[in-house]
């Protein structure tokens, strides 16, 4: 039988597709149906390629019960609803590039197409040209040694366009076009996850970006670069350099059907069209289109050479692009604020909701808090200007405004209130310490991974701007090689109720220690210590008073620290290397104050507009952002606080 064939949209692309369509055999494909907005636009199109059903609106499309599948052509911004529409409807899906205008979108239509049992992809056709497939047997074959260098290069002037230059109607230059360099990367390295990427890029006052580029450096010292422009012409070409010879794919590389390889060239042509084509070579859309067909015979969900993992990965790293360059398509909600979610009103959650006021409120919103008892909820949202309070947390995990939820109850109530949240499908920024011990730790883990949401732990320090620039000393080797890492954080605790009762998360490490720990692990990159040897003092209790740790790394580097919930500590950190030593004078733990080789340099935190129980917790602010940024690009976590 026949692949039967809906086609969305009556665009240039949907033209140019059934065209492709034509040149595999009858008994193969057939498109059976077309829909667009406008019947009349339908009618036309579907005059034009004697098309029988015409329909008016998507949703007659998505009814029409003798489909077997549907191309979405309509333009990017518009994918994540047409794509949804036909999925929830159970039809199988071939959606033109890019997916998603983003990662979070797109991981929106993976999650549906999973739920719905139903073949989805990707168009990015150029991985099925006969080109493409020589490629890929070159490189299995490693026919050119191993690949050192990718580079390519896809431009071509599209400003003319009436939607080109608005955020709301174009994809810009990266998705418009960067994805055809990102993707024929991917494809060479085989789907791996770049260590770095780096780029820079020009963007039009409608935040649409014009001009790209970008170098990815990869594992085992391999390197990649591409350049795309909606602005300019370039060669267009691509090039793959081996440690034996080279592989180069002549312009058009989005649609090749030229190789030289070894400087013996090949060529691979695409049948002549029945129609006039809008684009280059579109007639190669046929060898997407019999892809499709097999996967479907097969009963695949996905297909494994354009797997949704690849596509995936393609939007991750679009994302992070987006975000280096300041293209404002990076994500849909980008002018939308992060709507937070408070759980407890006890003094840590007083000062959070303080310092999230110090920010834009374009940016970030409290949208609803929640406590155990209703009345606390109340006088809490009273005091913030929150609109809606809770007598449970169950209420506030239920709440369909709420983005994410910043979890401030005491240590041993991490646990519960954590997975009540994750498992309603909210993100989550939990006070530190996550989790009491490991065990619990890898249960919060596992949730958040099984339910696919962003979880992170507070642990704040890491975003003041004092410890970016530590970051950034460390890593233009500034001070030498660090040697040693010293911190202190000691500050009576005993007076507070619950400080010295094991069963409600009391003592030294846990409260402050955890501070310390978290910098020397972040000085030395999350590197494992290669041993640990602790000594402290405990109460009747069982709880820690005060603890001294020795933590040893590897090439001789060491670390130190010292936490008291029994007395004052000096509250200060110093990183020692070959070449200096960068102090953090007191308070490290929310430092605003650096001496980098004798010179001191400030980094005060705003004012609050009202008092904070602890020092400095306007800074709490810097995470707040780092939270919104993740959740914008898609992530699951923090880059700086990996779980």
């Amino acid at each position: 039988m026949a692949t039967r064939w809906g086609i969305c949209g009556a665009g240039k692309i949907s033209d140019n597709f059934t065209v492709a369509l034509k040149k595999r055999p009858a008994e193969d494909h057939q498109v059976v149906a077309v829909a667009a907005r406008k019947l009349e636009d339908a009618q036309e199109f579907a005059n034009k390629h004697s098309i029988s059903r015409v329909y008016g609106s998507y949703e007659e499309l998505a009814r029409d019960p003798d489909m077997d599948i549907v191309h979405v052509g309509v333009i990017p911004p518009y994918h994540l609803n047409a794509c949804k529409l036909f999925i929830n409807a159970k039809k199988n899906v071939l959606c033109e590039k890019s997916l998603a205008m983003n990662t979070k979108e797109l991981k929106e239509i993976l999650d549906s197409a999973k739920k719905n049992n139903v073949f989805l992809m990707e168009a990015v056709w150029t991985r099925f040209f006969q080109a493409s497939v020589e490629i890929r047997n070159l490189l299995a074959q490693e026919y050119i040694g191993e690949v050192k260098m990718v580079r390519a290069d896809y431009s071509l002037p599209l400003l003319h366009m009436s939607r080109s230059d608005q955020k709301d109607l174009s994809e810009g230059a990266l998705l418009g076009l960067g994805i055809y360099c990102l993707q024929f990367i991917s494809m060479v390295y085989k789907g791996e996850k770049p260590e770095s990427i780096q780029a820079r890029g020009v963007c039009l006052e409608t935040g649409v970006d014009e001009t790209v580029a970008v170098i990815l450096r990869y594992s085992k010292n391999r390197m990649a670069m591409f350049t795309c422009s909606a602005g300019v012409e370039l060669h267009s070409d691509a090039i793959i350099v081996g440690t034996k010879g080279t592989i180069q794919v002549l312009s058009p590389m989005w649609c090749p059907t030229s190789l030289v390889v070894n400087r013996k060239e090949t060529q691979q042509l695409v049948p002549e069209p029945s129609l006039s084509l809008n684009f280059t070579y579109s007639t190669g859309k046929r060898c997407e289109v019999e892809e499709v067909r097999q996967c479907l015979l097969k009963g695949l969900k996905e297909s494994p050479v354009m797997s949704h993992a690849y596509t995936l990965l393609l939007a991750e790293m679009g994302d992070e692009i987006c975000q280096q360059v300041g293209g404002v398509y990076s994500q849909d909600y980008q002018n939308m604020a992060t709507r937070w979610g408070i759980c407890s009103v006890g003094k840590i959650s007083h000062d959070f909701t303080v310092a999230l006021k110090t920010l834009p409120a374009e940016d970030h919103q409290v949208v609803a808090v929640a406590a155990r008892k209703l009345e606390d909820a109340q006088e809490f949202s009273r005091k913030h200007n929150i609109s809606k309070a809770y007598g449970s947390y169950e209420e506030l995990a239920r709440d369909p405004d709420v983005d994410v939820v910043y979890v401030g109850v005491v240590h041993p109530c991490h646990l519960n209130a954590c997975k009540l949240f994750i498992n309603a499908k909210k993100n989550v920024l939990c006070e530190k310490p996550l989790a009491m011990n490991t065990k619990e730790v890898k249960e919060i883990l596992d949730s958040a991974k099984k339910n696919n949401v962003f979880l992170m732990e507070v642990a704040w320090t890491r975003f003041f701007p004092a410890s970016v620039e530590i970051r950034k000393l460390l890593a233009e080797e500034y001070i030498g090689e660090v040697k040693m890492v010293r911190a202190d954080f000691g500050v009576p605790l005993f007076h507070v109720p619950r400080s010295d009762q094991k069963d409600l998360g009391g003592g030294a490490l846990l409260g402050l220690g955890i501070s310390c720990l978290q910098f020397i692990s972040m000085v030395y990159n999350r590197e494992k210590p290669e041993s640990i040897q602790a000594s402290g003092i405990c109460l009747e209790t069982g709880v820690d008073e005060s603890v001294a740790v020795i933590l040893q790394y590897s090439k001789n580097r060491m670390a130190m620290f010292t936490c008291s919930a029994g007395v004052h500590l000096h509250g200060e950190a110093f990183i020692a290397g070959t070449n200096g030593i960068i102090e953090v004078l007191s308070p490290m733990w929310c430092p605003t104050a650096l001496v980098v080789n004798e010179k001191v340099t400030q980094y005060p935190v705003p004012e609050p507009h009202l008092p904070l129980n602890f020092t400095y917790s306007t800074g709490m602010r810097y995470e707040a952002e780092e939270v919104r940024q993740c959740l914008l690009k898609g992530n699951e976590t923090s880059a700086f606080c990996l779980l």
